[in-house]
């Protein structure tokens, strides 16, 4: 007679499994917009099936009183994160609302006297009046809590006026006739559809499409001379429809910051310490970085347009060198040559 094969039962808990768990628990309670796979994975020191069969456990043994399962797996794109089913326990968002909101305040603190800040920072005032008293006694002390530091930021103290036509033309779609100084100071006069107001690189750029070049440029907003509404013969602002197939990341898809150019691929040598600089980086949406037989690594990019990386690459020094292409190369190296006869040795000014 055969004897039946004993079933396998599930690996049973031990007692520092049992820890984590209780660890995973205790954070989640502190996480209300959940915790990533990745993130719990190296803070308990454990595998990703290890990690599902916690949650396989908890997920059964841990429900609230009309049965649901306490936590629930939260899925963003390729991003897992575990979190307390917001049905399920007294966790209070507001907090981390308004964490969000201010750290989003002192990111924009290139702003300071202009409109844009001074409407970011009503918000946060009237967001914090409505806290509960708790919870302002707790964010009492953001200003030092949270802050940003910004890199050679641009002053716009004495841009307040266009701004504030430029965000009512973006709101309104209307037509503006741009004044622009450009990087020369002469003057070129654009009748303009704004489309996008961007940040970068602690300044402001309005990217649109520039009627007299019949094409979508972009204006750095300390750059333009004055701006006005352009009205119709019965005193109405002209206005125009926003392009449904225009999105400000498809414009500049494949450039490296604003500025187009040929399209081509470059590689970069690191040297020294600059592989652990850029590797947390996102230098570029195709970096790729490969290690090459003598164990130095090479950074790859498909880019449209070198004027920015240029200037990146020289803000690295001697740390990193340029393979490919080799119009870019000379043209570092014509740089370098420039730069050396600044600063002839035995010599001083």
């Amino acid at each position: 007679m055969k004897t039946s094969k004993s079933r396998v039962s599930p690996r049973r808990p031990t007692y520092p499994a049992a820890l984590k768990m209780a660890r995973l628990a205790v954070e989640l309670g502190s996480r209300p917009y959940g915790w990533s796979f990745e993130a719990i994975e190296h803070e308990l020191n454990i595998s990703e099936r290890t990690l599902l069969r916690y949650i396989h456990a908890c997920r059964e043994g841990l429900r609230d009183l009309t049965g649901r399962p306490i936590f629930e797996v939260v899925q963003r794109g390729a991003r897992r994160s575990l979190r307390i089913n917001p049905g399920s326990g007294p966790t209070d968002p507001n907090p981390w609302r308004a964490v969000s909101l201010y750290f989003t305040l002192t990111l924009l603190q290139f702003l300071e006297g202009t409109v844009m800040k001074e409407s970011v920072q009503d918000l946060w005032e009237r967001s914090f009046a409505n806290l509960p008293a708790r919870d302002q006694e707790r964010l009492k002390d953001f200003d030092r809590k949270f802050f940003a530091v910004p890199y050679a930021p641009k002053d716009y103290h004495d841009y307040d006026a266009h701004l504030d036509v430029i965000l009512r033309a973006l709101i309104g779609q209307n037509v503006i006739h741009v004044d622009y100084a450009g990087l020369t100071g002469q003057g070129k006069p654009h009748d303009f559809e704004p489309y996008t107001l961007m940040a970068y690189r602690g300044g402001l750029y309005l990217l649109g499409l520039s009627r007299r070049h019949h094409s979508i440029i972009y204006l750095a907003v300390e750059r333009v001379r004055k701006v006005d509404f352009i009205t119709d013969r019965n005193g109405n602002r002209a206005r125009f429809a926003y392009p449904k197939d225009y999105h400000p990341a498809k414009h500049l898809d494949g450039t490296f910051g604003l500025l187009d150019g040929p399209e081509m691929t470059v590689e970069l040598l690191m040297l020294g310490d600059t592989e652990a600089y850029l590797r947390p980086r996102m230098i570029h949406p195709t970096q790729k970085f490969y290690r090459r037989r003598d164990g130095r690594t090479v950074l790859t990019m498909r880019v449209r347009g070198t004027t920015e990386l240029r200037n990146f690459i020289l803000s690295l020094g001697p740390w990193v060198k340029v393979l490919k292409p080799a119009s870019l190369r000379d043209e570092l190296a014509d740089l370098a040559r420039q730069m050396a006869d600044l600063y002839p040795q035995n010599q001083r000014q």
